[in-house]
This record gives structure tokens, C-alpha cells and sequence, in this order.
């Protein structure tokens, strides 16, 4: 098991594993954000935080929502939305012991254009 907190320790998400990989995107909102995502599910996830110490942010087609601690302001994750009909949730690595990630590949999603991997 894998613990990622954000910077003040309010969101805590334990992973079961890492993936093979992370994802690098793109597009409009993750570039800004800057996160290395690791793509896990409901499954194999636990996300701990109390009552109002997360936010959420949804744009566009309301697939997926952004979450961040609202103390300290990291952007933690983001969940698949009902409307998805995934049970995707994706882990921002950055939030992850460096040494637990250094090793793993990045792979580079063209969210902003082609909806393909750069690296391929």
C-alpha cells in the first residue's frame, strides 16, 4: 500500500498499487495544474479526508471532477462522474513519496488536441 497527502496532511489517498505508468496531459487544465497522473479505480483506492476539507471542480462535459484540499490548496485527484459511467479515480503522483514514483515511465496524453498518446 501507497499514501499520497497533500501538502498539510488533510487529504490522505491510500493506493493499492501504482500503475505501470503515469500520464502527462495536455490539455487545458492539466497543464496548468501541472499533475502526473496515476490512473487507478474505486476499487483500489481509499480517499480519507473530514467533511469540507476537499473542493471540487468540474468543467466541460462534466465527465470528471478535479479535488483539492481546501487548506493548503494541492490538487489530490480527480474522480469519474456519474455521468462517465467509469469508476475511475486518478491519483496525482506529485502527492506521492518522490522515491515511489522516480522510477515509473510518464506517457504524454495530447488532451489539448488529439486525444492520442504523444509517445507512441
Amino acid at each position: 500500500m501507497l499514501e499520497a497527502t497533500c501538502h498539510c496532511g488533510a487529504v490522505r489517498i491510500e493506493l493499492d498499487a501504482l500503475p505501470e505508468r503515469l500520464i502527462r496531459c495536455t490539455c487545458s487544465i492539466c497543464r496548468r495544474y501541472g499533475a502526473l497522473w496515476a490512473h487507478c479505480t474505486r476499487d483500489t483506492t481509499r480517499i480519507f479526508a473530514a467533511p469540507g476539507a476537499t473542493a471540487g471542480y468540474q468543467w466541460s462535459d462534466r465527465v470528471i471532477e478535479f479535488v483539492h484540499c481546501t487548506t493548503c490548496g494541492c490538487l489530490t485527484h480527480y474522480v469519474s462522474t456519474p455521468k462517465s459511467g467509469s469508476d475511475r479515480v486518478s491519483v496525482n503522483a506529485r502527492m506521492l513519496p518522490p522515491e515511489a514514483i522516480q522510477e515509473l515511465h510518464v506517457r504524454i496524453f495530447d488532451g489539448a488536441d488529439t486525444w492520442q498518446f504523444l509517445d507512441e
